[in-house]
This record gives C-alpha cells, sequence and structure tokens, in this order.
C-alpha cells in the first residue's frame, strides 16, 4: 500500500480519515458534543493535515502530462503530484455503462457529440479524449470499472452522479463491489437527495460511513445528516463572492465540533483559504490543485 492510502485509512481515534478500511456499521445515533472537542481545537490551531480534491484530476498541464481530464491516465499524474483525492463525474450510457464524463455532452472533452446518455459504450470507446486547448489526444473515454481497477491503492475518487444517474446508485454500487473498491471511492451527493440514499441503504445497498459526502448549507442540515448517516465527511457550501464569511466559518465549526471532517470548495483568496482552515477545513475542491499546494506548503512552513 502507498503512502496515500495509508494515510486516508481511517482510525476510530483519528476523525480526520476519510476512508475505512472496509465496511462498517451504520450508527445512527447523533453524536452531540456541548462544547469542542479536544480534536476539534486541535483542527483548528494547526493546518497539519489538509487534503486536495483535485477537480476532474487536476488538468492544469494536461498535455504536458499526456493526461487529459478524467483519462485513466490521469489517475497516475493525479497521484504523483500528491494530490489526495480525485474528483470526477459519472454518467450513464444508453446501453447500461457507466463512463467518466464531466460534461452534459462529449463535444468539449471529445472529437465526438451528443450526449453520453444516449451513446453506446462501443461507439464512446472509438472517440478520442480533447486536451483543454481542445487538440486530440490518444486517450480513449474511461469506464467506471477501468478507474477503480487503474486507481486501487493510488488515489479516491470523490465522485458526482450527474443528471440521471442516481437512479442506478445501486447499479453502481454493485460495480464499486464487484472490485472491491468500497474504501475507494466517496460519492458527493446534495443533501436533498438524504431521503433516496437512506433508502438505498435499507435495501441493502453496501454503506460504511465514508461512503457519502452531503452537501450541507446550514446547521439543521449537518444534524439531519448526522443522525441519519452519521458521515466522516461533509462539504459544507461557500460562496463564491465570500467564501469565508462569519455565518460559513461558524457552520463549519459547528460541523467540526461534531467530529465531523469539512470540505469546500477553494473559493476566494488564500486569505481565505487560511480563514477556512484556521475553522477547521481540512480538504479543499479545487481546480487548481497545484497553487493550492504551493499555498499548504508555505502555511506549514510559516
Amino acid at each position: 500500500m502507498n503512502e496515500t492510502s495509508s494515510m486516508l485509512r481511517c482510525n476510530a481515534t483519528f476523525w480526520l480519515c476519510l476512508i475505512a478500511a472496509g465496511p462498517a456499521q451504520c450508527r445512527f445515533a447523533p453524536i452531540v458534543a456541548e462544547e469542542a472537542t479536544p480534536r476539534a481545537k486541535e483542527f483548528r490551531s494547526s493546518p497539519l493535515d489538509v487534503k486536495i480534491a483535485a477537480h476532474r484530476g487536476g488538468y492544469e498541464t494536461d498535455k504536458a502530462d499526456d493526461a487529459p481530464e478524467n483519462s485513466v491516465a490521469n489517475i497516475l499524474v493525479c497521484q504523483q503530484k500528491g494530490y489526495a483525492l480525485y474528483e470526477t463525474d459519472i454518467q450513464r450510457t444508453r446501453d447500461g455503462h457507466f463512463v467518466i464524463v464531466h460534461d452534459e455532452t462529449i463535444d468539449r472533452e471529445t472529437n465526438g457529440s451528443g450526449a453520453a446518455s444516449e451513446q453506446e459504450l462501443s461507439d464512446l470507446k472509438k472517440l478520442h479524449k480533447r486536451f483543454h486547448d481542445q487538440s486530440v489526444s490518444e486517450h480513449r473515454v474511461a469506464t467506471l470499472e477501468e478507474f477503480l481497477i487503474e486507481g486501487k491503492n493510488r488515489v479516491v475518487f470523490k465522485a458526482d452522479l450527474k443528471p440521471g444517474v442516481t437512479q442506478f446508485f445501486d447499479e453502481i454500487m454493485k460495480v464499486v463491489a464487484r472490485h472491491d473498491a468500497l474504501d475507494g471511492i466517496i460519492f458527493r451527493v446534495p443533501y436533498r437527495d438524504a431521503k433516496l440514499y437512506a433508502d438505498y441503504r435499507s435495501g441493502g445497498v453496501p454503506y460504511h460511513r465514508d461512503l457519502l459526502m452531503f452537501m450541507v448549507s446550514n446547521k439543521k442540515q449537518v444534524d439531519e445528516i448526522q443522525e441519519q448517516f452519521d458521515p466522516s465527511t461533509i462539504q459544507v457550501n461557500v460562496s463564491k463572492k465570500d467564501p469565508a464569511d462569519a455565518r460559513t466559518l461558524e457552520l463549519i465549526r459547528y460541523a467540526v465540533d461534531k467530529g465531523i471532517t469539512v470540505e469546500t470548495h477553494a473559493e476566494g483568496t488564500e486569505e481565505d483559504w487560511k480563514k477556512l482552515i484556521d475553522a477547521g477545513v481540512r480538504m479543499f475542491h479545487t481546480s487548481k490543485p497545484s497553487r493550492v499546494k504551493t499555498f499548504l506548503k508555505q502555511l506549514r512552513h510559516d
């Protein structure tokens, strides 16, 4: 097992960790903190371990790396650059396969056109991925299975389900379970779909507390999600205009005090990032991971 994978393995006494060693029993009782826990205070006192979730794997130098966004080749690049999480996107083809495509159509990402959901996998596999400058690469559209195989013990995937795919979550989980990848993927999901995922869990879909990262915007949502799912991580939604406003910082502290690891988007300025970290954020989702990495390195040295 490599260093990144080891770092992400869960320890029951270490609330910063992201991924459990295997499926765990779901606990339904909320964790209530009368005041900040010692670990929560430590989170806010020192930026020891802030992880980077690279948007679509990171594509700032995609052509030089010969690794377009959301490509199998970019998994190794993501790992080599030290990004702990590979944010990605799952869509479903017309013939029922799951592929890694971000946009509503494949026009920008490939030399084809149309919606991925209207194509069969065999047709998509004939296409080539484009780099961000729109030149055509030799790489192909990746399937979820290819990602899980290549990414095992390299990175943790943070996956978004594109519109129309949530209804096939049970099928996706069969793919994940078949490849023994339950500890290698987090699904970022909206708060509004909490009942849907509770129904999936009740229906027997494999679940552990690291599987779902709900996106929340207030304390009530934090409480409800914790009571139903006891998640290890959540995403606190931030404003692009003022990501570190007082209300957001208070919400981050509230979640951290309950023992939850908090992710936000790295919006705004480096001063905003510092405020978010001081409040307890320990994971940044970003389309500019190299810039965030440089900032974090400097912050640790200060």
